[in-house]
């Protein structure tokens, strides 16, 4: 392997460690050479990652994060004998392999070795390098920097019962966090590791290889048998782009989280066309968790965090607006309706009869509206998503879930965009 001896001092920076040569003293035969001025895949010898929380061993993550500990405490045969039983076992764990190479130069004392060979190297290979120790990097910090306990990200302003889990994608933290909606309330279940665009987040255009930044659906679970083998282990498609975005401007399609090609077991951070990509093991959980259709997706450049409890603190004023405009839908108020509706979506307010014959998506007499989930679509909620299921009075029920996007205009909140989702 070609990267033999560039990851090893990882993630002092990340840490907030400093190397010391006088520390990189080693319980194997060889002497550990001086710490190298560069980032790499691991912790220094002797930098403490204590402040780390548990993670599930059984994991690979959590088998490496084991081995980034023994680093730390200066257990460099463990760490050894940790690294080559992950790199043996999970061969297509490029990171696991390159924090082993690292070992084996160490405890070999070659100091050419350690780093020579990525200055050898070409600049694919090079590049190689680069992703993973960012992948590195970007572990560490999200394992380092957990979210608050019993916090939720502040778009998570309303959930339904009926909307069993919910997902958030910090892209800043190359992090996705798993939520369950149950009897206790929202609480984080689960977080992998992904990839995001090549170009970064907040797309704007078809092509542009970037993930689009917002609030968005898992539309449907795609079979990975139907899929080339870039995808991985299966495609659950969001709704990019949205009847929002596209109100905005933005274009573009074929937005997923996906699994990984065969070959390999993650890809570096910024690697992907503006999909979100996860090892295929945790899209495999993920798949079967979830429920296509009604399953949120905020995607963010950083998350904020708020208590549970407090989810609808900073949201009043628009609960409030929501509720005045469902008091006039049952009212059938065409009037205070439709100061509610910017231009794009005017024609909601009075929507024609459907033809005779044609199923309708909406109730044309409401007196309730069942299923009512409110989000942000991003961390300032100045634009906030609703859906909900609209109830006649004898108790039918609209066919399909009605989306709206809503967002504030010189102090007043007003529907851009509306369309039957689901």
């Amino acid at each position: 392997m070609v990267t033999t001896g560039v990851g090893l001092m990882a993630a002092t920076h990340m840490l907030g460690h400093g190397s010391n040569p006088k520390d990189s003293t080693s319980a194997v035969s060889a002497p550990l050479p001086p710490a190298l001025p560069m980032v790499s895949s691991a912790p220094a010898p002797g930098a403490r990652v204590s402040n780390l929380p548990a993670v599930q061993p059984a994991t690979p993550e959590g088998r490496l994060i084991q081995v980034y500990r023994a680093i730390s405490d200066n257990r460099m045969a463990q760490a050894l004998d940790l690294a080559q039983t992950l790199a043996t076992e999970m061969p297509k764990f490029r990171l696991a392999q390159l924090v082993y190479a690292d070992l084996l130069s160490t405890r070999r004392g070659d100091l050419a070795a350690f780093g020579g060979e990525l200055n050898r190297a070409g600049a694919e290979a090079g590049a190689e390098v680069d992703g993973l120790r960012e992948e590195a990097a970007m572990r560490l910090a999200a394992l380092r920097e957990r979210p608050p306990a019993n916090a939720v990200p502040t778009q998570f302003v309303v959930l339904p019962p009926d909307v069993k889990h919910a997902i958030a994608v910090d892209v800043s933290r190359a992090r996705l966090y798993l939520f369950e909606n149950g009897a206790q309330g929202i609480r984080l279940v689960a977080d992998h590791y992904v990839s995001i665009g090549k170009q970064g987040a907040a797309k704007l255009v078809e092509g542009d290889q970037k993930t689009p930044l917002g609030t968005y659906f898992i539309s449907d679970v795609i079979d990975p048998t139907t899929l080339e083998d870039r995808f991985g282990s299966g495609a659950l498609p969001l709704n990019y782009p949205s009847a929002y975005d596209r109100v905005s401007g933005r274009t573009g399609s074929g937005i997923l989280l996906h699994g990984v090609p065969s070959k390999t077991y993650s890809r570096p951070p910024r690697d992907t066309d503006g999909c979100v990509v996860l090892a295929n093991e945790d899209l495999k959980r993920l798949a079967t968790t979830i429920v296509p259709r009604g399953t949120p997706v905020v995607i963010a450049q950083k998350l904020d965090w708020v208590a549970a409890n407090r989810a609808q603190e900073g949201s009043q004023d628009f609960l409030a607006a929501l509720q005045q405009w469902q008091q006039a839908r049952v009212a059938d108020d065409v009037a205070t309706l439709a100061a509610y509706y910017g231009p794009a979506a005017a024609a909601e307010a009075t929507p024609a009869a459907p033809p005779q014959g044609a199923r309708n998506n909406r109730v044309r007499k409401v007196a309730a509206f069942d299923e009512l989930s409110v989000l942000g679509w991003d961390n300032n909620r100045q634009v906030m998503v609703v859906s909900f299921r609209e109830r006649g009075p004898q108790g039918q029920r609209a066919r399909r879930v009605t989306r709206q996007y809503w967002a504030r205009e010189a102090g007043h909140w007003k529907i851009m965009s509306q369309d039957p989702s689901a």
